[in-house]
């Protein structure tokens, strides 16, 4: 049977004195059939299953393992017999991932049954011990992105999404983002529809901060949450008008880069872990530059910002 899964392209910040290669080479260091490998998230176990490290960087395999009920399975005469499991077996899927060291970008599977970004932070988190944050956020396309960040005039945002449960209980979004959540919760609305919408007037735009802010939180979600099956947040667009004045639009879900990999299921785990492996090597090998090149013009263009803060605050 053929597989198709997307890779996504990841920025990892730690607000802590400790970094991600340190975290992953000493839960490499764990034996591995040790259960210290495992960090619970939500009632599910995450684990480093497997992998190699070099001076370069960590090529691995991460395991959620479903502690639900396992369901049923049946035959084509259609008797149903229940999956019975150990206490302590569940249903596992892995998402395999490569972490650049120098360049701190995480190249990761994605899978819905699997480790998403959002547990992969709350893992590093709680192996590396570290009472700052960590956040996984998405690498986005330059031309777009950085037009956003410096556009003069944000006309108008449009955001929609469905509603899941657990979105209450996120956290490291804005407040503004967890008020209508909650508000959507507590009503029992099945979906989010956000138009935020400047004035009039000429030249009038929506609050810089509030918007970038806002984008980011709703980026988070779709990164926590959506898969290729199932888009929890289905639309994130931004309209305003350039330095020219010429309006302008950006669909920030279709901004993000990622890769393809297809490739065929089989009933061994040791060789799709092998499969899998090779097509985030590859991934990354081929995508790196590009990659590379994309975090310089954003650091650069977040220091020239920077410095033009700092002339205007000496005036």
């Amino acid at each position: 049977m053929q597989k198709s899964s997307k890779i996504d392209f990841f920025t990892v910040e730690i607000t802590d004195s400790k970094d991600l290669e340190t975290v992953l080479r000493n839960v490499h260091g764990i034996p591995a059939d040790s259960e210290k490998r495992n960090v619970e998230i939500n009632d599910d176990w995450v684990r480093l299953v497997r992998g190699k490290v070099n001076d370069a960087g960590y090529l691995g395999d991460m395991m959620r393992i479903s502690m639900a009920p396992a369901g049923f399975r049946a035959n084509l005469q259609g008797e149903i017999t229940a999956v019975n499991l150990d206490k302590n077996e569940g249903m596992a899927e892995c998402s395999a991932f490569y972490y650049d060291f120098e360049s701190e970008i995480l190249v990761l599977q994605r899978n819905a049954k699997a480790v998403s970004a959002k547990q992969m932070a709350s893992f590093i988190k709680q192996q590396g011990s570290i009472d700052g944050d960590v956040e996984i956020k998405p690498i986005l396309r330059p031309t777009d992105l950085m037009k956003m960040k410096i556009l003069p005039v944000i006309r108008k945002i449009h955001i929609s999404a469905e509603v899941i449960d657990v979105m209450p209980t996120l956290e490291n979004l804005d407040e503004n983002t967890m008020r209508v959540i909650q508000n959507a919760a507590q009503t029992e609305s099945p979906g989010i529809e956000i138009v935020m919408k400047s004035a009039r007037e000429k030249g009038a735009t929506l609050n810089q901060a509030v918007a970038a802010a806002t984008l980011e939180s709703w980026l988070r979600i779709h990164d926590d949450f959506s898969d290729d099956d199932n888009e929890i947040v289905k639309k994130i667009v931004v309209s305003g008008k350039d330095e020219s004045g010429t309006t302008v639009e950006f669909d920030m879900l279709k901004d993000r880069i990622f890769a393809v990999m297809n490739y065929q299921l089989e009933p061994d785990d040791r060789a799709m872990w092998v499969t899998r492996r090779d097509h985030i090597q590859k991934t990354w090998d081929l995508h790196k530059g590009e990659l590379k090149r994309i975090l310089g013009a954003q650091l650069e263009g977040e220091e020239a910002e920077s410095s033009e803060d700092g002339v205007d605050e000496a005036e």
